[in-house]
């Protein structure tokens, strides 16, 4: 199987100077859709593939326009916009309606071209070690735009870093790879049945694929803690040996945070973080042991 290369994709953001998504200074881009439904995701408006209606209620004025520009009568108004995501169709004809933008359309169509002017501009500041990553959703959802933004990355001179789930067609991987130079790998659980309870699918694909990213080029694992999830010593313990047994010598512990939270408000969504509950910084200290006591390099949060 050979990927067939796309001129555009879809994304949500392009991030500039970030310093957590690899090394160095780099250009994110975030890209749209995702084949897991992580119940902790903390980026909700990079799950679907498709554009979404954002709405901020704290920005609503209650000027009305947007009630009368929506065709499908989807917007109504109380003391501030109220949306019916049954009957929104996505038009975005309220977004213009409004003129304090709380409406937004997230997800755009954005060309190659245009995305590497983006990251071409940011040259001067990359360094030795600094680059573009691309992140999400999951970038391999979009493989023929991924493997065209590294290849023309590299053709640069651009170091390359994927930040990934892993879930994805083996020969996906293979050929992405080739322009790649470090992957950040999320491993959620080693116990396939309970990954898919927590993220929709078993995990047998992404450890083959890990195994596969590892015998290729430079792999970072990264940990996202759930309180009662994956936070058990035989876990995490599992996942240290998995880590030592691919050849990577650094786990990044990211524990659970509620930053997401307005962001699932925005999209018309309940918040999941509610019903999963918090971690203690003990708890969170204790995990980094486990896994530092298997002879690991840990980082709490993701730092380069």
């Amino acid at each position: 199987m050979s990927i067939v290369p796309v001129d555009q994709g879809m994304i949500t953001e392009v991030k500039k100077f970030a310093t957590h998504d690899g090394p160095g200074i780099r250009t994110t881009v975030f890209l749209k859709g995702c084949p897991l439904r992580c119940r902790w995701c903390s980026n909700p408006e990079t799950i679907a593939p498709h554009a979404q209606l954002y709405f901020l209620p704290k920005r609503c004025k209650s000027y009305g326009g947007c009630v009368d520009a929506c065709p499908e009568k989807a917007v109504s108004m109380d003391t501030v916009a109220k949306v019916d995501r049954n009957k929104c169709t996505l038009c975005m004809k309220c977004i213009p309606e409004c003129p304090n933008g709380a409406f937004r359309q997230i997800g755009e169509i954005i060309s190659l071209p245009d995305v590497m002017r983006e990251i071409e501009k940011d040259i001067p500041f990359y360094g030795k070690d600094g680059g573009v990553t691309l992140s999400g959703g999951e970038p391999l959802y979009q493989p023929g735009f991924t493997l065209e933004i590294f290849r023309k990355s590299k053709d640069l001179g651009i170091t390359t870093v994927l930040d990934t789930s892993g879930c994805a067609s083996p020969d996906i991987v293979r050929e992405v790879m080739g322009f790649t130079d470090m992957v950040l790998l999320d491993i959620k659980h080693m116990d396939p049945e309970l990954h898919r309870q927590g993220t929709g699918v078993d995990n047998r694909l992404i450890l083959e694929n890990a195994g596969l990213m590892a015998s290729m080029t430079a792999v970072r694992i990264s940990l996202p803690l759930i309180p009662g999830y994956n936070d058990s010593e035989k876990n995490l313990s599992e996942t240290a040996k998995f880590a030592l047994s691919l050849g990577v010598d650094h786990i990044d512990i990211n524990p659970l945070h509620s930053l997401g939270t307005d962001k699932y408000t925005c999209l018309g969504l309940t918040s999941p973080y509610e019903t999963i509950g918090a971690l203690e910084k003990q708890d969170v200290l204790k995990a980094r042991d486990i896994v530092k006591g298997h002879g690991l390099k840990v980082t709490v949060g993701r730092m380069m």
